[in-house]
């Protein structure tokens, strides 16, 4: 089958044949991979920056497909069944799993990284891992749900406490999950002031519906300061990290949350505490989805209410589509298409 293989000496992924998969173990299902979502934090192991990863290994954790073939013990799910998935692989059993937070699963192991991941024709999954796609959402859209919508969901709803009326700022406004942190920050009822470090991109984040848009980081909290009147956001959905980590909490209104979802350059970052405690921040982190965040996505997704910002690439042109992810050229997410 046709993969796109990160190999120890390479300095791109390769896009190579490779065997397809064989044997499934007990609750393991075979999915034909339809689309397969392009993330930054496939950038950075390309980079080498994971400590877990492998290599050789098939690149990607996001993606949706077709069931083919089903293993013993597998249940819920069944050949032609259409699915996205978590890009992660969980336990079941651990304490996290049994309560439906098995994005914190502590035996799980990510794909594209410690197991072979989406970027290719077949990939093999655990049922557990995986939500039922409605017939009328596109593969390519539902590709993103656990890795984008279903992140920047629980990010908003279930770590941030976001209510309807709420000021959200979203940094990092015009990559694949700032433009859809912006999305879903209106779908939930909530203002937006959306930050970008791209003037090209500033009319495409205004359409996606930011009711203010700052370019450039240097002004950001003086200027969300001049758009709320003086008293900041309520909310910090931080999408870039360490780069823009200060501004936004100089950006938070008294009691405001920052919940931190990305770190571009994984670098550190100083936190003023007296700061955060007189004016009684809440600085919380965010990983990854739940299934049920993933049926919220599709739900959205299948209503019509959210249309996500797409541009399809050929899986061929897999290192070219990480190359436009580092320059920054993008606008939305990328997703490779078989």
């Amino acid at each position: 089958m046709k993969a796109v293989v990160l190999t120890a000496d390479s300095p791109e992924p390769l896009v190579a044949d490779v065997p397809e998969p064989g044997h499934l173990g007990k609750g393991e299902i075979l999915v034909r991979v339809e689309a397969a979502g392009v993330c930054y934090r496939d950038l950075l192991n390309l980079r080498g920056v994971w400590p877990k990863a492998r290599r050789p290994v098939v690149m990607g954790h996001e993606f949706a497909g077709v069931v083919v073939r089903v293993g013993d013990d597998v249940e819920d799910v069944s050949m032609g069944d259409r699915v996205a998935g978590l890009p992660y692989s969980t336990c079941g059993s651990c304490k996290y799993c049994l309560v439906g937070r098995e994005n914190l699963c502590r035996n799980r192991r990510q794909l594209g990284e410690e197991l072979d991941g989406s970027w290719a024709e077949y990939m093999v999954v655990n049922a557990r891992d995986v939500v039922k796609v409605p017939k009328t959402i596109d593969a390519a859209e539902a590709s993103i749900t656990g890795c984008v919508l279903a992140m920047i969901i629980h990010a908003l709803k279930d770590q941030a406490g976001v209510r309807a009326g709420e000021t959200v700022l979203v940094t990092g406004a015009g990559g694949g999950v700032g433009l859809h942190a912006v999305m879903i920050s209106k779908l939930l009822g909530c203002s937006v002031i959306a930050s970008t470090s791209s003037s090209s991109k500033a009319e495409r984040v205004k359409a996606a519906g930011a009711d203010h848009v700052v370019v450039g980081i240097d002004q950001l909290s003086s200027r969300v300061r001049e758009a709320t009147g003086g008293m900041g956001v309520d909310v910090v959905l931080e999408c870039v990290g360490a780069p823009t980590f200060e501004q936004s909490l100089r950006s938070t209104a008294w009691g405001g949350r920052i919940v931190v979802i990305g770190n571009v350059s994984v670098g550190e970052v100083k936190v003023p505490l007296g700061y955060m405690i007189l004016r009684e921040n809440v600085l919380v982190g965010a990983v990854g989805s739940t299934r049920r965040n993933m049926e919220e996505a599709l739900s959205l997704l299948e209503s019509g209410r959210l249309k996500p910002a797409i541009t399809r690439i050929p899986v061929e042109k897999a290192p070219e589509a990480l190359r436009i992810l580092e320059k920054r050229e993008s606008v939305g997410r990328l997703v490779l298409v078989f």
